[in-house]
């Protein structure tokens, strides 16, 4: 005769406080990340850096600036 094999249901159990903490902490690490690199993106596609830093004139090869309108 076989004699049939109980099998355990395992069941999940309940996360603790901590376990809650730090899911919730690297989802916002995550979610800080996500807005940080779509910042960046849109103020790089946004911004051209080279003309909002550039004060309208252009460095010699001497080291003098001179202006482009003259």
């Amino acid at each position: 005769m076989s004699r049939r094999q109980r099998r355990e249901v395992r069941t999940r159990r309940p996360m603790t406080r901590a376990e809650k903490v730090g899911v919730a902490s690297a989802a916002t690490i995550l979610g800080v990340a996500a807005i940080g690199v779509v910042a960046g993106l849109l103020l790089d596609r946004l911004l051209d850096f080279d003309d909002a830093l550039d004060a309208g004139g252009a460095w010699d090869l001497d080291g003098s600036t001179h202006t482009r309108w003259q």
